[in-house]
């Protein structure tokens, strides 16, 4: 069979398991009670090498040794985005969440972005993230074009006052690589790469999922903490989440107990001391505070194993230049801060990162 013929019979198998794993209303579908459905086969390590090699070179946006991280279209990826939703599958039932069904894909795939860590030496996706343009998004299919968008009702001039915005979402990384933060890194520095290349997408916003697997006790204190030390008042106003939290965990416990801690470890030790496995906060929720990350509310999924998702805004324009270096480098960091003018002295802090080094920025 040749490649477009390839492509084309693939393209319509993808839209066929697609359209098995979402309900008319385009949200992922649970299966019945009596059990999740099997998980779909994985792809052909040689299929996915063929595929991701064909990608363009500058759609590789980081190389770290073995580690790439791409960042593709739909149908580019076909064979790609298919072991994306059974990772994805596997990696959420493992922590209690997942949709139930032979793979974690949605309509809302087709046209987002995928941004995935490809380990070359193994030739498996160690990693992914979904990103969705959102000025993009809205003038092809308007506010219901976005994923977050059918966890809550947003008001027009919310979206006005993000956009140019990326939605964050779908984010897994591989259990194989889940013994240390490198695989993270890589996605997040991926999204860096992105931003630079793109520095009007200046705000990045996405649900961060709180599984079921954590006591009440363990929710609640999440839910207070942000409530009390990371929400945006003047945004939560405009944002109205389609399934509301109950916090039915303060019928069993004083209220002391719910005071909000007075910083992010001091939340996490008391959780860890809540939980059997002694798991603290999150990794991601974390992430996203540590980038100074802001609630805009909370809404509980029933569609994905009753996991409670945070709604959080990033402002990467507030973000410390030496957090932006991390991910961006110090080129990448410096051309975002210039892009949006924010140094007094932009010029010559862009000259100085962009001078070959022992080279004096006079010189540049």
């Amino acid at each position: 069979m040749g490649s477009s013929r390839l492509a084309g019979f693939l393209d319509a198998d993808l839209r066929r398991l697609i359209a098995g794993n979402v309900s008319s209303s385009g949200r992922p579908s649970r299966t019945a009670a009596t059990g999740a459905a099997t998980v779909i086969d994985e792809v052909p390590q040689a299929t996915l090498e063929v595929e991701i090699n064909a990608l363009s070179p500058d759609q590789r946006l980081v190389d770290r040794g073995r580690f790439h991280v791409y960042c593709a279209r739909a149908g580019q990826i076909p064979w790609a985005l298919r072991e994306i939703g059974r990772l994805r599958e596997l990696t959420f039932r493992s922590v209690g969440e997942g949709t139930g069904r032979p793979a974690d894909l949605d309509l809302f795939d087709a046209f987002y972005l995928h941004l995935f860590l490809w380990d070359a030496d193994a030739a498996v996706i160690a990693g992914a993230y979904r990103l969705g343009l959102v000025d993009e998004i809205l003038a092809r299919h308007g506010k219901r074009g976005l994923y977050t968008h059918s966890l809550f009702k947003f008001r027009t001039r919310l979206l006005d006052s993000l956009n140019p915005a990326i939605e964050l979402g779908r984010s897994f990384v591989r259990a194989e690589y889940q013994r240390s933060f490198a695989a993270l890194f890589l996605l997040w520095s991926g999204i860096g790469r992105f931003v630079e290349r793109s520095p009007q997408y200046a705000t990045l916003f996405g649900p961060v999922s709180i599984s079921g697997r954590y006591a009440p006790a363990s929710r609640q204190l999440i839910v207070e903490y942000l409530s009390a030390y990371s929400a945006d008042t003047k945004l939560t106003r405009q944002v109205r989440p389609r399934r509301p939290f109950r916090d039915d965990a303060r019928t069993s416990a004083p209220a002391e107990a719910f005071r909000a801690p007075g910083n992010l470890d001091e939340l996490s030790r008391r959780i860890a001391q809540i939980e059997h496995d002694g798991k603290g906060v999150p990794v991601l929720l974390r992430q996203y505070l540590q980038l100074g990350g802001r609630l805009l509310g909370f809404n509980l999924d029933r569609d994905f194993a009753d996991t409670l998702d945070g709604l959080i805004v990033v402002d990467l324009r507030q973000v410390e230049k030496a957090v932006l270096t991390r991910y961006m480098g110090q080129r990448g960091a410096a051309a975002f801060r210039a892009h949006h003018a924010l140094d007094t002295f932009v010029g010559c802090e862009l000259a100085r990162a962009l001078a070959p080094p022992g080279q004096p920025a006079a010189a540049v």
